[in-house]
């Protein structure tokens, strides 16, 4: 029996994920192993041949000539992004138009999800120049619970939290307007607490989001290492390939399991009438529209110098994925 390519990959429990690692899903050619437990930090300098990456800074390491990791078209996290803007309760605030010339504060400047937040604003018409923005820690309960920080390559102009804030304590305080942030701050969850969403009813808002642009935005996507892309493209393929199935198995073990909520039946139900029955697709070409609008915002958000081709972003495993058969 040929020995199995070791692929050790750091990646988030989605659920997606789940039966490629119980084993329900086996993938061909290779030995995987997902860690679900280090934080996606940890890939470029840990023992992983493959990890999850942000798929904005990946983009922004291609137009730097960035060439150390190889992207695959796996998008392990997706998510709308209008639930995701924070006031105080007593702020008056209910659009992304009452933003104009406020404050806010955001925990990553760079992050896909906070440049997907910016082109939501921008397609209601906001002018995001007019907006004083700060950058910073949510809250410590928060930022723990998560893991997440991003603090680095913060644009001129854009300013810091000073030590020892947070943007909780910023916005319960007056001294911003707003927050645009991945997750709730901590008293947000508090019974007729000082934080609220800007967006009462986003469910509404993200449907009609989607019926404007047509996809599900991806945050992440999957990419290995590149010496281990030069040494075996068609492992790269193989994990591909195996995520995908993992993907859909999971996919269609909802309809069966659907004990998340009590409702999570309606949930599918509604979700599928809305977006169709795939609606996280892996793959350059099922994604081509949602990849041209991401890097179209990144150059007009300024977070590139030079727009990134979308056709280009996956160019190097598209040819492994039309070769593998040829050479396996």
């Amino acid at each position: 029996m040929a020995e199995l390519y070791p692929i050790n990959m750091v990646v988030r429990d989605y659920d997606i994920m789940g039966p490629l690692a119980k084993g329900d899903v086996v993938a061909q050619d290779i030995a995987v192993t997902l860690d679900r437990k280090t934080q996606m930090a940890a890939f470029r300098d840990g023992p992983f041949q493959a990890g999850e990456v942000s798929m904005s800074k990946y983009l922004i390491g291609l137009s730097q000539g960035d060439r150390s990791l190889v992207g695959l078209p796996a998008f392990p996290m997706r998510a709308f992004r209008h639930r995701c803007f924070f006031v105080r309760r007593d702020s008056g605030l209910r659009s992304f138009k009452d933003l104009e010339g406020k404050r806010a504060g955001t925990n990553g400047w760079n992050d896909t999800g906070n440049t997907w937040s910016r082109a939501a604003m921008r397609a209601e018409g906001v002018d995001i120049k007019s907006i004083e923005w700060w950058v910073g820690t949510i809250d410590p309960t928060t930022d723990k619970a998560f893991g997440h920080t991003s603090f680095t390559n913060v644009p001129e102009g854009i300013n810091a939290v000073p030590q020892g804030r947070t943007l909780q304590d910023m916005l319960i305080d007056g001294e911003i307007d707003a927050m645009m942030c991945p997750w709730p701050p901590r008293r947000f969850y508090e019974a007729n607490g000082p934080i609220v969403r800007l967006l009462e009813d986003y469910p509404a808002i993200e449907k009609a989001y989607y019926r404007q642009v047509g996809y599900y935005p991806a945050h992440h996507i999957v990419a290995v290492k590149r010496e281990v892309f030069d040494e075996a493209p068609w492992a790269a393929v193989r994990l591909f390939e195996a995520l995908n199935r993992s993907r859909l198995h999971s996919q269609q073990a909802r309809w069966a399991l659907t004990d998340v909520t009590p409702w999570s039946i309606t949930e599918l139900e509604e979700t599928v009438a809305l977006l169709g029955q795939d609606w996280q697709p892996f793959g350059a070409e099922a994604n081509r529209k949602m990849l041209a609008d991401f890097c179209e915002e990144q150059f007009a958000q300024g977070l590139v110098e030079q727009k990134v081709d979308p056709l280009t972003a996956f160019a190097e495993f598209e040819q492994a994925l039309a070769s593998v058969g040829k050479s396996r």
